[in-house]
């Protein structure tokens, strides 16, 4: 009886520690993916924000050329 129990108490030692390693695993698989998420987002709101400045220029640059046309108009 005690070696029976033995025995099963090995296997699910070993099943134990078979699961460890296989959730060890994926942990860093998980931390591989999550770290290169996070480059990917870095890069995108880099862009966004890179895009937003070009957006405000733009904007900045109708707007004066808009009041050039308006002062030019009033002095006609």
């Amino acid at each position: 009886m005690n070696n029976e129990l033995l025995h099963h108490l090995e296997q699910r030692i070993n099943e134990a520690v078979e699961e460890m390693g296989s959730l060890r695993k994926r942990i860093a698989e998980l931390e591989m993916q999550n770290y290169e998420l996070s480059e990917e987002k870095s890069e995108i709101q880099n862009t966004l924000t890179q895009t937003k400045e070009q957006q405000s220029n733009w904007e900045s640059s109708l707007s004066q050329m808009l009041n050039r046309l308006n002062q030019m108009d009033d002095k006609q």
